[in-house]
């Protein structure tokens, strides 16, 4: 067969023709080559970058933590499984495996990926604190070294925007999406899916399903042909209704074992492993189960493999927790490569968190229900269990002690927060005293009659005289409250112009969820809403507010009733002196008889929906529960004081000012009369000098 004359074009003509149709044959045939065949771990040793100003700059290291290498490689194309779960404690290092397998999909595995969080916005800032600053450092990625994800803001409308990221040899995108927008879900059929902070998705939207539901459906076509993948993760929140909790029970539910230094057998850790010596918690140890050995935390890295995830169960018999080395690997080779894998990675096993930093965190969340919560979901990765039981209202009354006035206190608070909550004909107040481990003292508790929607009028108007008239300290003096939250969820503006009116006043909004903070500053509320305006800032007044995360609040306010009944029972039944338990709290003689009930109207309730469990605080039939949320409040108070962050000689300093005699050396022996109107207004306080830590209780009279 006669090749193609060249030279009839000439010698420039037939050189540049030959050149066209090498160039030609090469793209041609790189079109046909198949993608080389690797694992996601392996892509990322050869090309993931951090940037310089990360933690661990440089190129990607498995020995950093080697347990990610099998999660990742779960999620490589010709991997049969085909949804990967990951149950995950803080900073471990799943959200960083999710980030390479899309870089990995761009390069190799193109193909539309739906990358879903909470809301958009939070999808949004991935992309701006994550992605891109992951494809500018990783040259495989970066389009200004012709990488794979095309440039965002290009003149010819061609780029990647903020919502959908292109990538630039196919048509494959991985396109943004918050779980509360019912309309960024239903948009696209997609290959793959990420499911990022799962446990604060939605259980319902807009009435039209689980937006995991959702998402399902968008993988529906791909998963058919056995192409689809699909990313879980998250860290859990309360056990029995933890999304990423359920998908974990669903899968073949993977843990980690590590590899004792000492006798070389492999054991799957336990937080009863770690220990401390005389309280020395910062230098807290593990105890080897396997040999009994004492492990110093900076033997762990030597302790992990990447061959450490075993199956709960395999051929339908529980793992032990304790192996030899042969034993291991045999149960590894009986171990099915499932569709559905699922992978804890515990807060023991952790590179980025110490066995020190875990037992400090443990030891300061004792007494508060709350923090142990947070430090059980986010330090170690497991669910939390919560007590359903509410405590009975009659049993409180036990625990009222001697008689208080009005506008005095016993011996004992130092400090004074006042929380309120409106209703149309007036508001509920309680005022609160505070001490060192999170002892509480009620101070008086009323309600205060008057309509609430005119600022400055009516309800509003006497809230401000009853705040203004102080409180007397056991050594005469009279000092303003501290701190005022007060509820802005019923008629924002008066709330407002109320707060506005003085300093140490914040107007507050209750919000559900077991995620949230005590306390959250200037958090959008417009971000929550489904629907249209989903993921969109609003312009009304509470768009932009402080946030009281009543969900977390009111747990810690049973436990600390819990914990003060127990104390009041154990002295009461042997008549030894008790142990001031954390969070003990006093009552006077004087405690409105319905503000027991009311302090306790509430009781946490399971409700199944779209099949999965959903627990969240009700009010019981019959009960109001104001006082509560002014309880709630308070302890938002004590929050934005930041009370827990106090010294022991923080505390003597507040006491020593505070219990001081008044200035002329009197103390009254009858206490004044500070309900009636003319009482002398107390001082007014002084602005509150720069502070490093923002909320912080001021300085009066130099208590420190």
């Amino acid at each position: 067969m006669m090749g193609f004359d060249y030279g009839r074009f000439g010698t420039v003509g037939g050189n540049a023709l030959r050149r066209n149709v090498r160039r030609l044959n090469k793209a041609l045939a790189d079109a046909l080559r198949p993608p080389p065949r690797m694992t996601v771990s392996e892509w990322a040793a050869e090309f993931r970058k951090f940037p310089e100003d990360a933690p661990i700059p440089g190129d990607w290291s498995h020995d950093t933590a080697p347990e990610l290498v099998e999660i990742m490689d779960a999620m490589s194309p010709h991997d049969p499984c085909e949804e990967i779960t990951v149950m995950k404690c803080a900073q471990s290092g799943g959200s960083a495996s999710a980030e390479n397998w899309l870089g990995f999909i761009s390069d190799l595995a193109p193909g539309p990926v739906l990358f879903v969080q909470a809301t958009f916005q939070a999808a949004l800032d991935w992309a701006a604190e994550k992605f891109w600053p992951m494809v500018e450092a990783t040259p495989k990625l970066n389009p200004e070294r012709r990488g794979t994800i095309r440039a965002q803001g290009l003149a010819n409308g061609d780029g990647s925007t903020s919502k959908k990221v292109l990538f630039s040899r196919s048509s494959g995108y991985i396109l943004l999406a918050g779980a509360n927008s019912a309309a960024g879900l239903r948009q696209r059929t997609v290959r793959y899916a990420v499911e990022d902070d799962l446990d604060q998705f939605p259980a319902d939207l807009d009435g039209q399903g689980s937006p995991e539901g959702m998402i399902d459906e968008r993988l529906k076509v791909w998963r058919s042909r056995g192409l689809s993948k699909r990313l879980k993760i998250s860290t859990p929140t309360i056990e029995g209704s933890s999304k990423i909790a359920a998908a974990y029970e669903k899968s073949d539910r993977r843990h980690y074992y590590l590899r004792c230094p000492e006798c070389t057998d492999r054991f799957l850790i336990d937080w009863g492993d770690v220990q401390w010596v005389d309280g020395d918690h910062e230098h807290a140890h593990v105890v080897a189960p396997c040999c009994g050995v004492q492990i110093e935390h900076w033997r762990k890295p030597e302790m992990k493999r990447p061959d450490g995830w075993l199956s709960d169960r395999i051929d339908g018999k529980p793992v032990p927790r304790v192996l030899t080395e042969d034993a291991f690997q045999a149960f590894r080779a009986r171990m099915q490569p499932s569709r559905k894998r699922g992978f804890h990675l515990a807060g023991e096993i952790s590179t980025f968190q110490s066995w020190g930093e875990m037992a400090v965190g443990f030891r300061d969340a004792q007494g508060d229900v709350s923090k142990l919560k947070t430090w059980t979901n986010l330090k170690r990765g497991i669910a939390f269990k919560v007590a359903t039981d509410t405590p009975d209202y009659e049993q409180l009354m036990k625990l009222r002690e001697q008689h208080w006035g009005v506008g005095q206190m016993p011996i004992g608070p130092l400090v004074v927060t006042l929380g309120g909550d409106v209703q149309g004909d007036g508001i509920y107040v309680e005022k609160v005293g505070h001490g060192p481990r999170k002892e509480t003292w009620q101070l008086d508790a009323r309600f205060l009659p008057g309509a609430t929607d005119v600022p400055g009028e009516g309800a509003w108007k006497a809230l401000d005289e009853y705040a203004q008239r102080g409180t007397a300290f056991p050594g005469g003096k009279v000092l303003p409250i501290d701190w005022e939250c007060i509820d802005a969820g019923y008629h924002t503006p008066a709330a407002q112009a109320y707060c506005a009116k003085r300093p140490r006043r914040l107007a507050v909004f209750g919000r559900a969820g077991w995620g949230r903070p005590i306390l959250g500053r200037g958090e959008t509320i417009g971000y929550e809403q489904q629907g249209r305006r989903a993921g969109r800032a609003g312009s009304k007044a509470e768009d932009k507010a402080h946030i009281v995360g009543v969900s977390n609040v009111k747990l810690s306010w049973y436990g600390y009733l819990r914990t003060t009944m127990q104390a009041f029972a154990a002295v009461e039944e042997s008549g030894v002196a008790e142990v001031t338990p954390v969070g003990r709290v006093h009552l006077s003689r004087d405690t409105p008889a319905d503000w027991f009930e009311q302090a306790t109207a509430e009781t946490i309730e399971v409700r199944m929906v779209n099949g999965f469990p959903d627990r969240r605080w009700m009010v019981m039939p019959g009960r109001q529960n104001h006082y509560l949320d002014c309880r709630v409040y308070n302890l938002a108070a004590a929050e934005k004081l930041m009370l827990d962050t106090l010294t022991e000689m923080d505390w003597a300093a507040l006491r020593a000012d505070r219990y001081a005699p008044r200035e002329d050396g009197l103390r009254d022996l009858f206490a004044p009369d500070l309900t009636q109107s003319q009482a002398p207004p107390a001082p007014q306080p002084s602005p509150m000098p720069p502070q490093p830590r923002h909320g912080y209780v001021e300085k009066r009279e130099g208590w420190l």
